[in-house]
């Protein structure tokens, strides 16, 4: 695994929740925002993007972004962003089984610490290359990113 840094983050019109859920309820939540997407007229143009800021017991409280073609109307479930932009960060690509990318997590989390630096965003997971069935995990591949502060103090 590489570590960039001074890497920014850039997506375009994105459908977009938070909210606290169990893995249960983000998989249906998911669900409806992809149905929703297609009763616009709206077509997903690549990997999602998901970004969890707790974990309480069972529930995460995570924040997911899909990627659209178009501007679409927010609803009271969903928002539409024009634009997510995460500025000097620094980022690693997980290839292979999605069960090891909490090994990826900290690795550059360990990175960030022993570099002096000051995360100022969680990490947000950008989906590169999404698989449907488990026995395809060596083709998983995801890049994460962490903003970090550019101050030096």
């Amino acid at each position: 695994m590489t570590i960039t840094t001074n890497q920014t983050l850039e997506v375009r019109n994105l459908l977009s929740f938070r909210k606290m859920v169990t893995a249960v309820e983000l998989n249906e939540l998911s669900q409806r925002m992809l149905g929703y997407i297609e009763s616009t007229g709206a077509q997903k143009i690549g990997g999602g993007i998901s970004a969890t800021y707790a974990i309480e017991g069972d529930k995460l409280d995570i924040a997911m972004y899909i990627p659209i073609d178009k501007e679409v109307p927010s609803t009271e479930e969903f928002e539409f962003k024009p634009l997510l932009r995460l500025e000097n960060c620094v980022m690693a690509t997980h290839k292979g089984n999605p069960q090891l990318l909490e090994n990826t997590l900290h690795t550059l989390n360990g990175y960030t610490v022993e570099s002096g630096l000051s995360p100022i965003s969680v990490g947000f997971i950008v989906t590169k290359r999404e698989i449907t069935d488990i026995k395809d995990a060596e083709h998983f591949e995801v890049d994460v990113y962490i903003s970090v502060s550019p101050n030096v103090v």
